[in-house]
């Protein structure tokens, strides 16, 4: 209970940008899974009468331990729990939108990209969006009043066996094209030991391609790679496409909902850049899209060739897949690799994003750097410094007072956390809810400005926290 209400007091609330994570039998107890689990079980079944729940994980070495305590609290709420063992993230909440096997919602035990000592728990609603606003709110209410009930001895719920994968599988098969052996792609699949590991070698397979694997061997250690798919964890992805001379590299993060690229050039791709190539081969005049406040200045130019909207939002998919429904976008991403097709899934998606890249190659009948050559370049640094939890919004401000202070009149965006704006770029300082790290980014439209701003930025964000210790 101390430790619960520790987090409660310094994050201010249960749930972070995605979800709940935290240190596994730390926070993260097999108690606390239990409960809550119990709390969303109750919630769905009051709002939603809903009843019937997915449950998949990533292969995390404390994923199992948490599932069984999932399932034991939903079991005591009153549920029914299909458990569907190692799954990646899109594929639970098309399950659950999809409504094939009646699921009607669904639970996720998953660290994605964060260190292997943390994991964490999603929750989704009947329509396959993950809870967010005012719904974790309301859960968070049952949670710490303690209203949530436990059901009598004969109406216990009972276990079942599914496979969301196989479900994911076929939408995916249906949403790519297949090719001959003339046009087959040399593709180097780097699954990062996680949960698309037996996921997306086959689908890329059964469209026609030629793959080779990296680190498609699922292991909660991580021993190949750490899950985050950033430019420094793919050293070994870029070799080996140059070596092969692939036509395109793919890396996916431990739950398969965010895909990075590499070209055919050995380049690292941006999130962004593959978020604007995508954004500018679906939209139409005066359609809008969303994206995350830290999203590069891509997006403008995509958004202002098609005469259509950009909204920008905090970061989360939650959050943004918010802002899709509200506005009827046709798409949403976020810088970090995960894409939103919200007629197909209300959620990030790894394993499409990967097939929609692949027809727009197609299509286009180019390599991937030449369509890349066909946009404006921008520079992006992207830079984090340990900060505790504690310190975060305290932190927030004082930047912000430093910034009031050396920029009068510059503008500032605090959608999410504080963002500059200058005429040739823009700075952002962002605490992180998932790890005990701030996040800088900053972007020019040249190398020497991205530098120039990035440098400004650790410099007044460390000197600022160290001013609060």
């Amino acid at each position: 209970m101390v430790i619960i209400c520790y987090f409660n007091k310094m994050v201010g609330k249960l749930f972070g940008t995605t979800g709940i994570r935290g240190t596994v039998n730390d926070f993260l107890t097999p108690e606390f899974c239990s409960k809550i689990a119990c709390v969303f079980g109750n919630y769905v079944r009051e709002k939603f009468n809903a009843k019937n729940i997915l449950v998949g994980m990533d292969p995390r070495t404390s994923s199992d331990m948490i599932k069984h305590a999932v399932i034991s609290g939903l079991l005591s709420a009153g549920c029914d729990v299909y458990d569907s063992g190692i799954t990646p993230v899109p594929a639970i909440q098309c399950a659950v939108k999809e409504k094939i096997y009646k699921f009607d919602a669904g639970v996720m035990i998953t660290g994605s990209h964060i260190p292997i000592e943390r994991n964490g728990l999603k929750f989704f609603i009947p329509d396959g969006n993950e809870v967010y606003g005012k719904i974790e709110d309301e859960i968070e209410d049952m949670y710490f009043s303690g209203k949530s009930e436990r059901a009598s001895w004969n109406e216990i719920g009972k276990i079942y066996n599914a496979d969301a994968g196989k479900i994911y599988k076929e939408m995916l098969l249906k949403e790519g094209i297949k090719v001959d052996k003339e046009n087959a792609l040399k593709i180097v699949v780097d699954t990062g030991h996680g949960a698309q590991s037996n996921i997306m070698p086959f689908v890329l397979r059964e469209f026609g391609h030629k793959i080779v694997t990296l680190n498609a061997q699922m292991d909660g250690f991580f021993p190949g790679r750490p899950s985050e798919p950033d430019k420094k964890n793919l050293e070994n992805l870029i070799k080996v496409v140059n070596a092969l001379n692939a036509d395109i590299g793919m890396a996916f993060d431990g739950d398969g909902d965010r895909s990075i690229f590499i070209d055919d050039k050995g380049e690292y791709i941006m999130g962004d850049m593959i978020g604007a190539i995508i954004a500018d081969s679906m939209m139409k005049e005066g359609d809008f899209v969303v994206t995350g406040i830290s999203t590069s200045a891509i997006i403008d130019y995509v958004a202002e060739k098609h005469n259509g909207t950009i909204i920008r939002t905090k970061v989360g998919a939650a959050d943004v897949v918010g802002a899709i429904m509200k506005n009827n976008a046709v798409f949403g991403f976020e810088e970090n690799g995960g894409s939103i097709f919200p007629n197909i899934n209300l959620g990030r998606e790894g394993g499409l994003t990967a097939v929609k890249i692949l027809k727009i190659l197609h299509d286009k009948k180019k390599k991937m750097s030449e369509i890349i050559a066909e946009y404006p370049k921008f520079y992006q640094i992207k830079e984090k410094i340990q900060c505790k939890d504690e310190l975060k919004n305290k932190l927030t401000s004082a930047i912000k007072e430093k910034i009031k202070e050396k920029y009068t009149g510059t503008k500032i965006d605090e959608t999410d956390g504080i963002k500059i704006l200058f005429g040739d770029g823009w700075i952002l300082f962002r605490p992180s809810w998932t790890e005990p790290i701030y996040r800088i980014f900053a972007e020019g439209k040249s190398e020497s400005k991205a530098m120039e701003l990035i440098e400004f930025g650790r410099k007044i964000a460390l000197l600022s926290l160290e001013n609060l210790k």
